[in-house]
């Protein structure tokens, strides 16, 4: 099967599979697929429903758009971060999230190929490859599960900072992290309690994503209501944005010079029996002639701007292992 840039579709794997699921847009269709973007008055939500799932399918996909983003330069980010972390020290807000692109060269590849090579490399994360007529094409390995619910109720996640693996010994989380997962915690509880939801709150633990490690909360509830409702109610969390959320959305739109577009958003199959919805992180705009890789990561006031850099410079490894060789493990919520 030959897809084109005219069909709005959606090939996914779930962690700890390999099969690879499409769903193929019409109008009459009873699958779903939901993809959110960031910030939904620059990109709106898309729906795709579909009369069928295919399952393992032999697609080809091509495009020949080329890519007319701008690489964040190292000076213009530490330019950024700095008026970032004033605004943090004049009490604008407390935290906030700097993100940048990563632009490297393509030769008009067929996405599908590189798409299943992702699946093979990251077992055990959500991987995807998504086209919305329009909008563009996008592909990412995510490690972070932002909701997953069923028939009895959800469960949603608090995770934040960031640590590289250093193999034999434990993650040693400094003040920063500890205090930017809290942050987390606490917005979560209070969107909840707003909506008089009972939950369960785990201990704060470190789990590992390929290369580095989060601290982790898990919320659950035994409250069975719309996942989609429940999850625009905690997008765009403080994991994402920053805190308080309008004082920090306000600094990205005034000085990130790229929008987010579908970077940091979030999307997954819904079904009444089933849903699993994750974060879009580790993920890349693709174009037939160039990838645009957007990575970010969280500022307060013990941040570092040169650390934070190198910090994206790791996570940017994710995605292009794609081309060389590397592993991502999703710990999920459970």
């Amino acid at each position: 099967m030959d897809l084109t840039t005219k069909d709005l579709f959606v090939m996914c794997s779930m962690p700890k599979s390999t099969d690879v699921s499409l769903y193929l847009h019409q109008e009459s269709g009873q699958e779903r697929f939901v993809i959110h973007p960031f910030i939904r008055h620059q990109v709106k939500t898309t729906h795709i429903t579909a009369t069928e799932i295919l399952h393992n399918p032999s697609v080809s996909f091509i495009t020949d758009s080329s890519c007319q983003l701008s690489q964040t330069l190292k000076e213009d980010y530490l330019n950024q971060a700095d008026a970032l972390l004033s605004n943090i020290q004049s009490g604008a807000f407390s935290k906030a999230i700097l993100s940048r692109i990563r632009i490297e060269k393509m030769n008009n590849p067929d996405y599908s190929q590189l798409f299943h090579q992702l699946v093979k490399l990251y077992p055990k994360a959500f991987t995807y490859l998504f086209n919305i007529p329009g909008q563009g094409t996008w592909m990412g390995a995510s490690p972070e599960v932002l909701l997953e619910s069923d028939k009895t109720g959800f469960e949603t996640v608090a995770l934040a900072g960031t640590l590289p693996v250093v193999v034999g010994e434990k993650p040693k989380w400094s003040d920063k992290e500890i205090q930017e997962q809290q942050i987390i915690v606490d917005y979560v509880s209070s969107k909840l309690s707003a909506k008089h939801i009972p939950f369960e709150l785990s201990q704060q633990r470190s789990v590992r994503a390929g290369n580095v490690y989060h601290l982790k909360s898990v919320f659950s509830s035994k409250t069975v209501i719309d996942p989609v409702e429940v999850a625009l109610m905690l997008h765009p969390g403080p994991a994402i944005s920053g805190y308080p959320i309008a004082d920090a959305l306000g600094f990205i739109k005034e000085n990130e010079p790229h929008d987010r577009e579908h970077y940091c958003g979030f999307l997954g199959p819904v079904s009444d029996s089933s849903t699993s919805l994750f974060i879009n992180l580790r993920c890349m705009q693709v174009f037939g002639d160039a990838v645009a890789l957007y990575v970010g990561g969280g500022y307060t006031q013990d941040s570092n701007p040169e650390d934070e850099w190198n910090e994206t410079e790791l996570k940017s490894q994710t995605l292009l292992s794609v081309l060389q060789e590397s592993y991502i493990e999703a710990d999920g919520i459970r």
